[in-house]
């Protein structure tokens, strides 16, 4: 039989690619051994992936009972999911972001706070209609595969420090992906645990999110990934592992790469602009005409985290009309 855990860099850590129902295919989550049984991420919430992670964990002799400690790196489905199902089984200590909190411990009133703004934001993109209403059935989507409820749940932040499998490792806050990202440092080995701040093959999207609290403005999340990947791409890494696909061994390679990839972008949305005004709604379907109505959030997302860049450089301007914002090159 294959085995279900593959080998890293350090001793008693081990990568587990569980498989997903999503076109990303299977997420990476880490089993780390060591004064506390550390699971970094852990599926979606489907039960081949509770399977799965069940027989990877038995090669070592573990069950999920076993689990001391749940790492989440960030909020999205494919990475907790299954957070509820194994805090019930093993009531390990489960510990994210402060900002990812919400999505374990308050969901309905998360959702309700992110769904509010999501629909704000598309009524002044001019989003017809018929796709505001599939942000309506995302709600069904998350309690298909997210989390049920953690209410016992220690919050990390930018800086502070993690013991797994025998090391330090400092907690880095990288907003951009998600606004609760967090990846993992370890400074001897200089191994990087990314979660999906760096992918190999993926250039990781920067969703629509809104502000972690109530009144502040909306989050520029694309600004803020190229920011914080050159910020990581700074740090002494080796080796870089990810929450999807292979380990990345040339960090600031790929990180210019990805830069470049958007600053491309970018210019590619300027011209097509055509010297002429245009909102939200007009620009996504200028280049993603052919997504399906399920995932024009993420080509709305897409889109105008590089009219963001371009806001910011002077490039285009805002303007009001009837409630949907247009934006005017020069």
């Amino acid at each position: 039989m294959t085995s279900k855990l593959i080998n890293t860099y350090i001793d008693g850590m081990y990568k587990i690619a569980v498989p997903t129902p999503f076109r990303v295919g299977p997420v990476n989550c880490y089993l780390l051994e060591g004064d506390k049984l550390t699971l970094v991420d852990t599926g979606p919430r489907t039960e081949a992936a509770y399977n799965y992670l069940k027989d990877a964990l038995q090669e070592r002799g573990y069950a999920i009972s076993n689990i001391e400690r749940l790492v989440i790196t960030h909020h999205h489905i494919d990475h907790l999911g299954l957070a509820g199902r194994i805090f019930e089984e093993s009531k390990a200590q489960v510990i994210c972001h402060k900002y990812c909190a919400r999505y374990l411990d308050d969901q309905d009133a998360t959702y309700s706070y992110y769904l509010k703004f999501v629909n704000g934001i598309y009524r002044e993109a001019g989003v017809p209609q018929r796709i505001i209403d599939t942000m309506e059935n995302a709600k069904d989507w998350y309690d298909m595969f997210g989390s049920a409820p953690v209410t016992d749940i220690q919050k990390v932040d930018e800086g502070d420090t993690i013991t797994m499998a025998g090391h330090g490792w400092r907690i880095y806050h990288t907003p951009g992906h998600a606004g609760d990202l967090i990846t993992f440092y370890q400074p001897q080995t200089r191994i990087l645990l990314a979660s999906d701040h760096i992918i190999q093959k993926i250039s990781s999207n920067p969703l629509l999110e809104p502000a972690p609290t109530v009144g502040e403005t909306r989050p520029r999340r694309l600004i803020e990934y190229l920011e914080q990947l050159q910020r990581i791409a700074n740090l002494d890494i080796s080796i870089a592992y990810s929450g999807h696909g292979s380990e990345v061994r040339d960090v600031p390679a790929l990180v210019q790469k990805r830069i470049e990839f958007h600053n491309n972008r970018a210019t590619s949305i300027l011209q097509l602009f055509e010297g002429n005004a245009h909102n939200l709604w007009e620009m996504t379907e200028k280049l993603f005409s052919q997504v399906g109505d399920d995932d024009k959030y993420l080509a709305l997302s897409e889109v105008l985290g590089h009219i963001d860049m371009l806001e910011r450089d002077g490039k285009l301007t805002r303007h009001y009309q009837d409630g949907v914002v247009f934006w005017q090159p020069g």
